[in-house]
């Protein structure tokens, strides 16, 4: 039997690359690493001598709070140093400086690398506690350390500090270069000076600028700042959306789509010129990377880039709407005739598709945009055509009296809404109806998605769109079960879903004087029981139960009106509607009932047709364009010089839209589901 064998660990020579990653490849990275280890250190003051050519001694040296010997050996010689576990995230002060709040920007001591990045070896001259010592830190070609490090000197010293030096061959930038580097990456600190070959750096100000406060939910709260470069000088080289940590910059300013679909904007327009976001994220420091250039994805920053995209998408569009109507007018010029012999309806279809198109491909050009338009109208226009005549005249003429009497009463586009909505609700009742006598639970999991595209079922002040799903009330009454979760609620978190039971919580806000958000006005709780089951006082005992958790938790006001339905196969007489206190009711039910007054209320659908037909038909772009000569008309249309050859109608494809966003604009357009 032969012996065990240690065998000794070793380093491959580009393991410090690999670990460290472009703090030792990028010199843009490194140089900002070195300033923020001075910043971490409790430094006022960061000097930096930076050489001209292509290579010299490079110099940075800060007043912080410096290292002993102990220290120096702590850090330098433990691979991953948990900055954090080791110094806490806040910034220590060297003796005799005013303390105040700064958030340390390192978590695992990379930075020590980032000298490697312009030389093989450098030195590290730091004072504290009286002593100053010297060290020589070089790579190796591996083995046993992938660098080494080595205390030369210790000697008595009075004073602070920290300087790292290094005769650097390679990756040099040019000093002004640095100095804007460093300027656009940290925010203005009273507190903490940077001079770049004996000239001050300007830092970055944040401040003067139109901002707004955004709180999310789960996360914390967020400053969003606007910036407009023509009454700004600094803030100019800040073109997109920028992201800020603790008064750092992560990655670089950009204006590609926070969702990863395309552009906000064309970095090339005016507007894109013009305009900027900086978001302040402190609260996603532990989502930074290492190196500063992004953000991990983690469910904390998806819940801040949703909101910062509403944020963005909504501002953009108030900012740009009169450039928007401009091109809009102008590309609905070059499509009159098309439009002219279009219904209401249609019109309307083609002025909602380009302001969904404008909005989803802000970078589309004006002849392309012009160009969609063309295409979406003879789409619109296809959709009508002799049909219509074909099967008037196979109509008797009892069936053409008819036809007759609606028409005058009708018209075509207000019949079309209430025949989409009532189709709609048709469908959803028969499909409920086919499923609610089923005793299987994934059936059972499939009615609650039904009820929730159906409040309407449960009264008339359920059919407005302000009742949602609730996600974190579904996660309360979800733990209330103390059960692990079925697989189909974590696939649809917005309700709960067990073996016996489905539960969903749908919520409206409550609104104050000022118009903000007051809390919730009344939340709707939905329990559905497996199909054949029998409901028992025990069932609305569970459901005031929901209710009751959902207060203790905070998640509504003591005037928060709750209405809770249970609802089961057979509800017994003696269970009957409850109410509990002036806020909350517990209403028993059986599916046949429910839905039958569902089939009753079908009818009642005027408030619904009142809403629709303000928001359809007329689109005021349309109207301009058809209420003009036909010579403004084609001024209009060929106000800019590119949207030529009109006679040439191009493929979908040669249009910058995918065929995805053509035919969700459509629908979403058209108003059909």
């Amino acid at each position: 039997m032969s012996e065990n064998v240690n065998l000794p660990l070793a380093f491959g020579s580009n393991f410090l690359r690999d670990h460290a990653g472009p703090i030792t490849t990028d010199p843009r990275i490194a140089i900002l690493e070195l300033v923020a280890n001075a910043y971490d250190a409790g430094a006022s003051r960061v000097e930096i001598v930076w050489p001209s050519g292509v290579s010299g001694e490079i110099k940075v040296t800060d007043n912080g709070t410096g290292m002993t010997r102990d220290e120096f050996a702590r850090r330098w010689g433990t691979l991953s140093y948990n900055r954090i576990q080791e110094q806490g995230a806040e910034v220590v002060f060297p003796p005799g400086v005013k303390k105040h709040s700064r958030i340390a920007f390192g978590r695992n001591g990379k930075g020590r690398y980032s000298p490697f990045c312009f030389a093989d070896s450098y030195t590290v001259t730091t004072t504290k506690d009286g002593k100053r010592i010297i060290a020589q830190v070089r790579l190796t070609d591996g083995g046993s350390e992938p660098f080494h490090s080595d205390i030369e000197s210790e000697v008595d010293s009075l004073g602070h500090g920290t300087m790292i030096t290094a005769h650097a061959y390679r990756r040099l930038l040019p000093p002004e270069t640095i100095a804007e580097l460093i300027g656009s990456k940290f925010s203005v600190d009273p507190s903490f000076f940077v001079s770049l070959n004996g000239r001050q750096v300007s830092l970055q100000t944040l401040k003067g600028l139109h901002t707004v406060s955004l709180n999310v939910d789960g996360v914390g709260s967020i400053m969003i700042h606007r910036i407009d470069a023509s009454m700004q000088d600094r803030t100019i080289k800040l073109r997109g959306i920028t992201w800020w940590v603790n008064g750092r910059m992560v990655g670089e300013p950009s204006w590609d789509g926070l969702d990863g679909e395309g552009q906000y904007l064309d970095g090339r327009t005016t507007e894109a010129k013009r305009y900027s976001f900086v978001i302040e994220a402190d609260v996603l420091v532990k989502e930074v990377k290492a190196d500063w250039t992004g953000f991990f994805v983690t469910k904390r920053f998806n819940l801040v880039r949703e909101q910062v995209h509403r944020f963005v998408i909504r501002t953009l569009g108030e900012l740009m709407s009169e450039s928007r109507k401009s091109r809009k007018i102008e590309a609905l010029a070059r499509s009159r005739t098309i439009l002219q012999d279009l219904p209401a309806v249609g019109r309307a279809a083609v002025g909602k598709f380009v302001d969904e198109v404008q909005e989803r491909c802000p970078s589309l050009s004006p002849k392309d945009l012009a160009k969609t338009v063309e295409i979406f109208s003879k789409l619109e226009q296809s959709k009508t055509g002799y049909d219509l005549l074909t099967q008037l005249a196979a109509c008797s003429p009892d069936d053409l009296d008819t036809w007759n009497r609606l028409i005058g009463s009708w018209d075509a586009g207000t019949a079309e809404i209430v025949l989409n909505e009532l189709e709609k609700r048709l469908t959803l009742l028969k499909r409920l109806n086919e499923r609610v006598g089923k005793s299987t639970s994934d059936e059972l999991h499939v009615l609650q998605p039904l009820f929730e595209r159906g409040l309407w079922i449960f009264g008339p002040e359920y059919e407005g769109i302000e009742f949602r799903s609730n996600r974190g009330m579904a996660e309360v009454v979800k733990n209330f079960f103390g059960v692990p979760e079925a697989d189909v609620s974590r696939r649809r978190p917005d309700f709960v879903a067990l073996a016996d039971r489905s539960v969903g919580i749908y919520s409206a806000d409550a609104y104050g004087d000022d118009g903000e958000v007051h809390g919730i006005s009344k939340v709707l709780i939905v329990e559905l029981k497996r199909g054949g089951f029998t409901l028992a006082q025990k069932e609305l005992d569970q459901a005031r139960d929901y209710a009751l958790e959902l207060r203790e938790h905070g998640c509504v006001q003591s005037n928060t009106l709750i209405e809770c339905w249970v609802l089961g196969s057979i509800c017994p007489p003696s269970l009957q509607f409850n109410r509990i206190g002036d806020h909350l009711k517990v209403i028993p039910a059986t599916y046949n009932t429910v839905l039958a007054r569902a089939q009753s209320r079908l009818f009642h659908l005027q408030q619904q047709i009142d809403r629709s037909l303000q928001e359809r038909l007329v689109d005021p772009e349309i109207e301009e364009v058809l209420a003009a000569s036909e010579a403004d008309s084609l001024l209009l249309g060929l106000n800019n010089e590119m949207m030529a050859d009109e006679d040439v109608l191009p493929a979908v494809a040669a249009v910058d839209i995918s065929k995805s966003d053509l035919h969700a604009a459509r629908s979403d357009s058209s108003g059909i589901q």
